[in-house]
């Protein structure tokens, strides 16, 4: 991996987080967030500038190779199903994820979007030898747009981590909340185009960066 790729998934991630929020804010509120231009140094995709991550410590993240993994019993023309499907590949893990993203997710992305594109950022990968399931705890729709072509909602996601087959009392559960987006494409199928941490919850999987 060259240091170009490197440094352009940070400013990627940053952007897209930054887009989620304005995103769910015009659909629950029917208005952007922040109002007035944005600042001609800073056009989208560059939010963090080289120097900046270096200041902050930022740490230096992977785009990840794998294939995508889609569940054939899950129907795309459904958006709650595709929400559920997305967050379950997502915010799996295995300990060889450790200083990259991961893209099992990428099935159920929008083409070009960052899920899609970049995957998903894994900050806290498991150790070696256990792997992190996820459950999708709730899901709620919480915005739509008048043409219904966007759809944003609120998901809750536990999360276990243990070597397979481990007991109860040696694995670890977190829960993650967060933000997501779909977009219905012109076949039909829903698509997620953005996922963004709601309110902290327990330590799980992250995705972007903090």
């Amino acid at each position: 991996m060259n240091r170009g790729v490197h440094g352009a998934l940070g400013p990627l991630v940053a952007a897209a987080l930054a887009a989620v929020a304005v995103l769910v804010a015009v659909l629950v509120l029917g208005r952007p967030a922040t109002e007035g231009p944005r600042p001609a140094e800073r056009p989208l995709g560059a939010v963090l500038s080289d120097d900046d991550r270096t200041e902050l410590a930022a740490p230096t993240v992977g785009r990840g190779r794998d294939d995508p993994v889609v569940d054939p019993g899950v129907p795309p023309t459904d958006p709650d199903a595709v929400a559920r499907a997305y967050l379950v590949a997502a915010h799996g893990a295995v300990g060889e994820d450790a200083g990259r993203t991961h893209r099992r997710a990428t099935g159920y992305a929008e083409p070009a979007s960052v899920p899609a594109q970049v995957g998903v950022v894994v900050l806290d990968a498991p150790p070696p030898g256990a792997v992190r399931t996820a459950a999708v705890t709730s899901l709620e729709l919480v915005a739509a747009d008048r043409r219904d072509v966007r759809r944003g909602y609120r998901a809750t996601v536990s999360t276990t981590t243990g070597p397979p087959g481990a007991p109860e009392a040696a694995l670890h559960r977190g829960e993650i909340a967060s933000y997501l987006v779909l977009a219905r494409q012109p076949d039909g199928r829903w698509l997620v185009s953005a996922e963004t941490p709601a309110t902290p919850a327990t330590p799980g999987l992250p995705v972007g960066e903090d």
